[in-house]
């Protein structure tokens, strides 16, 4: 399942959210929560919500080729 954690601004009572191009889910469930949380957090905090995350296949990827590195010592 492919989460996704972002933080919007209400205009006029609509929210808008732009899906990763990858993000292939046909329906969704949204959960909306007021927040005060974004007043409270650095920049360096929102820059961190606001990356890209990792898939599985990246990971294994990366895990793989530090293991055949590993092999060369």
């Amino acid at each position: 399942m492919q989460a996704i954690k972002h933080y919007t601004e209400v205009i006029n009572g609509c929210i808008s959210v732009q899906l990763p191009k990858d993000f292939t889910a046909k329906r969704v469930k949204l959960l909306i929560v007021p927040t005060d949380e974004e007043n409270s957090l650095t920049d360096f905090q929102h820059f961190l919500l606001e990356s890209p995350e990792m898939t599985e296949q990246e990971y294994q990827f990366i895990t793989e080729k530090r293991q055949h590195f590993a092999s060369w010592k």
